[in-house]
């Protein structure tokens, strides 16, 4: 508990030292203690008498995702193949507790990051065996260095296996050719993806008809939910305006294809990212802000910093107000008659609040970004 409070009390570490009491005290009481109880028992401590708020954080759910599959996958890893040779068995066992925690968390992993390395195996396979020394001389390094006996040599040696990990870490990191990005990954799949983990363990854990099928209709649903998903993408039409500051963006989605229309299309490349996942877009392409678009039935009318526009034939549907335009706002409603006026992240927040009292007074909807979100059309 005292290395908990040195590292800061985060939920990884509060997991591991919760549940390393428990086995202490089972162990201290000369009674057998199962693995997935005393997960249980920890987790309800912690929510219970820590912090409830833990079990929406991402480090508390991964964490104990991971310990909860290598206490169950890795035992079926082993028995599965079990060396004679001592090395081999030991970088097997490795290997397992790797790919059984990497099980636990892909899930999770896909639905809030939606990226997978791809080199996991390779960083743990090299760093965790020298995790063990590190500790240890960390710890004396830190006793000999507090009553100043600690010697030039020692801490040379120190620094060099800390680099060394670095290093590794780093190396790994550079691969980018490994780490698969943007992979659409919603909650529905996280349910499924879950329960077909949970009936792929307990049909290898002892295969037989009876817990085939579960595995094999979750599976199924699985690949159901993704036509039904991709189908869903390729049947959506969207035109939304979209909030960045300093920046006019709208984004036209017509199936899976997104087109970009801003004033600044690198900046808007960072605010559509989420979009492009979430939506499974498969092509792109950017386009420069005109001054007026026709989507469908409705017409939106665009004036930006110069505040020089032309006089519409027909009644625009939205009046979008870029740059902080200098105009007469009340003379303009009155003589084009918009439905909705709209602003966005480009204008100076006085300007928007003495546009929302002019839109107020003359009862024309008002409608900024900043403090509404994104606005969708009809």
């Amino acid at each position: 508990w005292g290395f908990a409070l040195l590292a800061g009390f985060s939920a990884s570490v509060v997991r591991a030292v919760t549940m390393f009491s428990f086995v202490a005290y089972a162990l201290f009481l000369e009674r057998p203690g199962n693995t997935f109880n005393i997960i249980a028992l920890s987790m309800f401590f912690i929510l219970l008498v820590i912090n409830p708020i833990l079990l929406f954080q991402v480090g508390f759910q991964m964490s104990y995702a991971a310990v909860f599959a290598i206490v169950w996958i890795y035992p079926m890893f082993q028995k599965l193949w079990y060396p004679k040779n001592r090395v081999v068995r030991y970088f097997w066992q490795l290997l397992s507790v790797s790919i059984a925690a990497q099980l636990g968390v892909l899930p999770i992993s896909l639905f809030y990051f939606h990226q997978f390395p791809g080199l996991f195996f390779v960083s743990n396979l090299l760093i965790v065996p020298a995790l063990g020394v590190i500790l240890g001389m960390g710890i004396l390094v830190i006793i000999v260095g507090l009553l100043n006996l600690l010697p030039e040599v020692l801490v040379t040696i120190y620094n060099a296996i800390i680099g060394w990990m670095n290093a590794i870490v780093v190396w790994v990191a550079k691969q980018e050719a490994f780490i698969f990005k943007s992979i659409p990954f919603d909650a529905v799949q996280l349910v499924l993806a879950i329960t077909i983990l949970i009936c792929m363990g307990r049909f290898f854990s002892k295969p037989n008809f009876r817990k085939a099928v579960p595995l094999a209709i979750s599976i199924v649903g699985f690949q159901l939910w993704l036509f039904q998903a991709s189908y869903t993408s390729r049947q959506k039409e969207k035109l939304i305006l979209a909030h960045q500051f300093k920046n006019s963006v709208l984004m036209l989605q017509n199936g899976t294809h997104l087109t970009t229309i801003a004033y600044d299309t690198v900046r808007s490349d960072r605010l559509k990212e989420g979009y492009v996942v979430a939506e499974r877009i498969t092509s792109e392409k950017n386009r420069g802000l005109a001054n007026s678009y026709r989507w469908h039935d409705t017409q939106l009318m665009i004036i930006d910093s110069t505040g020089l526009y032309p006089i519409p034939r027909t009644q625009p549907d939205y009046l979008l107000l870029t740059g902080s335009p200098r105009l007469n706002l009340e003379r303009l409603i009155a003589e084009i008659r918009p439905k909705t006026v709209l602003a966005d992240g480009s204008n100076y927040k006085s300007s928007i609040a003495h546009w929302r009292k002019t839109c107020a007074d003359s009862d024309t909807p008002f409608y900024d970004t900043g403090t509404m979100g994104a606005f969708y059309f009809d």
